[in-house]
C-alpha cells in the first residue's frame, strides 16, 4: 500500500489513484470563448440526462461511490516521500483505537495491533495471514505457519508498537530508476487476528537502488 502530509491515503482501501486523478478547470488568458445556441442546447440536454440517470441509481447507489475518510492514523515520521536508507524507522500516531496483542482474549471492537505491508497490497478486510499463504500447501500444512520469520521474508509485519524499524528493504524488481518510490501500508488487525474495516494508510519512501 510525516503528520497529515503522508499520503495518508487514509482510505478504504485507496482514498487517491494514481493516474485517476482529475484536474481543477484551469482559464485560459483572453476570456472564454462564447458558446453557440447549438452547444448550448447540447449542455442543456446533458445536464437534464445526467439529472435522470441520478434519480434512476438512487440514493444508496450514490452513497456508495463516496469514499469515507479515516484520519485516526497519521504517520509522524519520516516524512511522505523522503530520501531514506537502511535502516528506517516509521512512526505514526493511532486515535480511536485500543493496542492489545493478538489473542488477548475475545474480539473486542476497536481494539488490536497493526500490520505493516512494505511494497505489497495488504490482506483483505476480515482475512487473516493464513491468506498470505494462499497456495503454498508447505505452509498450510504446517502448524504455526506462517510464523513472524516467514511474514517477515514477505515484507509483512505485525506489531503493537507505534513504530516499526525496517531493517532492510529490497530494490523494487524490474524498476530501473536509480531512486525507487516504496510503499509501507499499514491497517489493523483485531486481537483474532482478522483484518479490520477496509481502511489503510499509506507512507511513500524513497531510497537509492540496492547496489547502485
Amino acid at each position: 500500500m510525516s503528520d497529515p502530509t503522508v499520503s495518508d491515503r487514509t482510505v478504504d482501501d485507496r482514498q487517491v489513484w494514481s493516474g485517476g486523478r482529475l484536474s481543477a478547470g484551469t482559464t485560459r488568458s483572453g476570456g472564454a470563448r462564447p458558446r453557440s445556441p447549438r452547444a448550448s442546447a447540447l449542455a442543456l440536454g446533458l445536464a437534464a440526462s445526467l439529472v435522470l440517470v441520478s434519480a434512476g441509481c438512487g440514493i444508496t447507489q450514490m452513497q456508495n461511490l463516496a469514499f469515507r475518510v479515516d484520519n485516526r492514523l497519521q504517520f509522524t515520521s519520516p516524512p511522505n516521500r523522503t530520501l531514506v536508507q537502511n535502516p528506517v524507522t516509521v512512526g505514526w500516531r493511532m486515535s480511536d483505537f485500543r493496542i492489545e496483542a493478538e489473542g488477548g482474549g475475545g474480539v473486542v471492537r476497536g481494539a488490536g495491533y497493526f500490520a505493516v505491508f512494505v511494497d505489497r497490497a495488504p490482506i483483505r478486510p476480515g482475512q487473516t495471514m493464513r491468506s498470505v499463504a494462499s497456495g503454498d500447501l508447505e505452509c498450510l500444512h504446517q502448524p504455526g505457519c506462517p510464523d513472524r520469520a516467514y511474514l517477515a521474508e514477505r515484507q509483512i509485519y505485525t506489531t503493537t508498537a507505534t513504530q516499526i524499524t525496517l531493517g532492510q528493504i529490497p530494490s523494487i524488481s524490474g524498476d530501473n530508476e536509480q531512486i525507487q518510490l516504496h510503499t509501507v501500508t499499514v491497517v489493523l488487525m483485531d486481537t483474532s487476528g482478522h483484518r479490520v474495516g477496509e481502511s489503510a494508510w499509506e507512507l511513500d519512501l524513497r531510497m537509492h537502488k540496492v547496489g547502485l
